[in-house]
């Protein structure tokens, strides 16, 4: 029987209710990320938990199935590992060996040579800890936009697990340098790899970019070549036209050389009979008038 209120009156009364119930703290909570908490740097940069990070795919990623993503070769460099348990008491020496892969692409796999530390005291650790400053470069092939890298750190003796971390694309795509916290290892002991990573685009989207510059020198390459055989052609047909001009002159040349030689041949045959008779009717005379002579004698 009330009268029917306003709708700004009723979301006014509505809200406050909400609040009291925690609908909007509740959403407030659901949007928070807790970010994970790491050892700063003395450079006052901050290393990565690998384990925390969300696995972002970047633009590149987000491609048809089927479509062929372009290859890189992505350079790492190992410089140091610290915090490492110990495998024996304060001044004990340790072996450790690194390996780098792609998971999932074992012919990618990289180890260092064996490192050494001595095992030194540390307050925050019940037994002593083992740092080892080194250097080691590799090159990871075939790396794409959907895969990570893998580091794991092993005691030489036993190949025992001393710690692992595994890099999301979107450190390898931002150039990573720094410290990687390293899991799956001793209890108690956080253990940090320093690495350097940088990706080259190489393979696909290159040869795609060779292959077409070649074809469209090829292309250009074909039309000069046909532009110049035609030319050739078309002096090669003018070579012998001017040969069968030459040819026909001289067959004429020949032709009417022959039909001098026949008029010559003809007019030396017909003055040396000529000749001939002129000589026969002077002989005749001549013995005509000897046998005159003889009778009047």
């Amino acid at each position: 029987s009330r009268a029917r209120q306003p709708l700004s009156t009723c979301f006014r009364h509505f809200f406050p209710l909400c609040s009291a119930m925690g609908c909007s703290a509740s959403k407030t909570a659901a949007a928070e990320v807790t970010q994970p908490v790491v050892r700063p740097q003395e450079n006052g940069t901050t290393p990565v938990d690998s384990t925390v990070l969300a696995d972002k795919k970047s633009h590149k990623a987000e491609q048809t199935v089927g479509e062929e993503q372009p290859h890189h070769h992505v350079k790492v460099s190992i410089v140091g590992v610290s915090g490492l348990r110990g495998s024996g008491s304060e001044g004990a020496r340790s072996d450790v060996v690194i390996t780098a892969e792609i998971p999932g692409k074992p012919d990618t796999k990289s180890s260092t040579p064996i490192v050494s530390g001595i095992a030194r005291k540390n307050t925050s650790t019940a037994h002593p800890t083992v740092d080892i400053e080194f250097s080691f470069q590799t090159e990871l092939k075939g790396w794409v936009a959907t895969d990570k890298i893998l580091f794991t750190v092993l005691d030489h003796a036993s190949g025992a697990v001393l710690g692992r971390a595994e890099v999301p694309e979107a450190m390898v795509q931002a150039r990573y340098e720094g410290e990687l916290a390293l899991t799956d290892g001793v209890a108690g002991y956080t253990p940090f790899l320093r690495v350097t990573m940088a990706k080259e685009q190489i393979l696909v989207e290159t040869v795609h970019e060779v292959t077409d510059a070649l074809a469209a020198g090829f292309q250009i390459l074909s039309a000069d070549a046909r532009k110049l055989l035609e030319v050739e052609t078309k002096r090669i047909q003018e070579v012998k036209e001017a040969l069968e001009v030459i040819k026909d002159d001289a067959r004429a040349t020949l032709e009417n050389a022959t039909e001098a030689k026949d008029v010559a041949v003809d007019a030396v045959e017909e003055g040396f009979h000529g000749v001939k008779e002129s000589i026969s009717e002077a002989l005749e005379e001549v013995q005509e008038t000897k046998c005159h002579v003889c009778l009047w004698c």
